[in-house]
């Protein structure tokens, strides 16, 4: 139900509408740690929870290959079962878009996401008037739609928002059961009961199986870390509204898994020295010898490429080292040499420089007046 039943519907028979929508789907009972793929029953988990039976077209795709971290998705399913906004920070390429797809694909939740930039603001998430085929009508923006109707809405890079668009949305960060969506002016001769059951109405009731869930790599704190520039600090007041996981790379034993998941058939010991070869990279980033780091994102396109290329170097020059700085290929070229026990062989357009070719073009010249005399 969308909140449009009649002019005068109340708050509760709203709440009581969703409710019936979402009881009389049809649920599966399954164990929670047999859906993640955990050997035994997580903690708080103990009995079976109720999956949707029929699959929702929003529904993330699952990946059934994918290494779920057991204690983090006990917790998040935990603050999901509260209704908390989840916010899910680390550095780039440790899974936080995947973790939630994953965790939502799995419990059969109808998802929709936003991109986050500087362009995105409160009309995009919560609507505004429009221009209509019938006059002025108000539309919804992604979120809104997503709690007005009960899906699960990611934002991706939060921190890439600007600041005051997010503290324009606390009530929707920390759960209010009645939202009222500030950019759809109301109508002065309108009487106040009948605002819940205008379409699209200026104040909309909270759906109880939406969700909010944002991805961020500073946590929404300052950050002067160049790797991302076009980030911006937002209000405590915005961040004290979410529970807050830290994603972290995962051990590399999972890595290995995830890799060998892949069905690539790279074997086993160049994806063992391929997640050593990350990991000595990461060392040397925390050691602060690294402008960059070496995500497990990047390390799945250089398996892909070396089952495509049929060659470790080449694989590795286009799937990592053409994204590093100067410096960082300078390390990744020790650090291949390391693990791989060799130098790196760099295909020609990185050895061969603009001197090189004009001290060629220079000799050829020589060489061709010698000739003529």
């Amino acid at each position: 139900m969308n909140n449009v039943a009649k002019k005068n519907i109340t708050v509760e028979e709203i709440k009581a509408a969703h409710i019936q929508a979402v009881t009389s789907q049809k649920f599966e009972p399954v164990m929670v740690h047999e859906l993640f793929g955990f050997s035994t029953p997580l903690k708080g988990f103990e009995k079976p929870i109720p999956v949707p039976a029929e699959r929702h077209p929003l529904s993330p795709s699952v990946d059934s290959n994918y290494v779920f971290n057991e204690s983090l998705v006990r917790r998040v399913l935990l603050s999901m079962a509260t209704k908390d906004s989840i916010m899910l920070v680390g550095e780039k390429g440790t899974g936080k878009s995947s973790l939630i797809n994953q965790i939502n694909g799995r419990l059969n939740r109808p998802s929709i996401a936003i991109n986050a930039g500087p362009g995105v603001d409160e009309g995009y998430l919560v609507g505004f008037r429009t221009l209509g085929k019938d006059g002025v009508k108000s539309v919804d923006g992604v979120l809104s739609y997503a709690y007005r109707h009960g899906l699960s809405c990611t934002i991706d890079e939060i921190c890439s928002l600007n600041p005051g668009v997010l503290l324009s949305l606390n009530d929707i960060l920390q759960g209010d059961e009645v939202v009222t969506l500030k950019h759809h002016g109301i109508d002065p001769e309108l009487d106040p009961r009948e605002l819940l059951g205008l379409e699209g109405g200026m104040n909309i009731v909270r759906h109880p199986s939406f969700r909010l869930f944002a991805t961020d790599n500073t946590g929404g704190k300052s950050s002067r870390d160049p790797r991302y520039a076009g980030t911006k600090g937002q209000n405590a007041a915005v961040r004290s509204r979410f529970t807050s996981f830290k994603a972290n790379f995962m051990s590399a034993e999972k890595e290995m898994a995830a890799l060998h998941g892949l069905n690539t058939g790279v074997d086993d010991l160049n994806i063992q020295l391929m997640v050593e070869f990350a990991f000595r990279f990461r060392v040397a980033f925390s050691q602060e010898e690294a402008f960059d780091n070496i995500s497990f994102r990047e390390l799945k396109r250089w398996v892909t490429k070396m089952a495509l290329y049929d060659d470790l170097d080449e694989s590795f020059v286009d799937a990592i080292y053409g994204n590093l700085e100067e410096a960082d290929q300078a390390l990744a070229r020790e650090l291949f040499d390391e693990t791989f026990d060799r130098d790196l062989v760099l295909p020609k357009e990185y050895t061969t420089s603009v001197a090189d070719q004009l001290d060629a073009l220079t000799k050829a010249a020589v060489s061709n007046a010698a000739q003529i005399a």
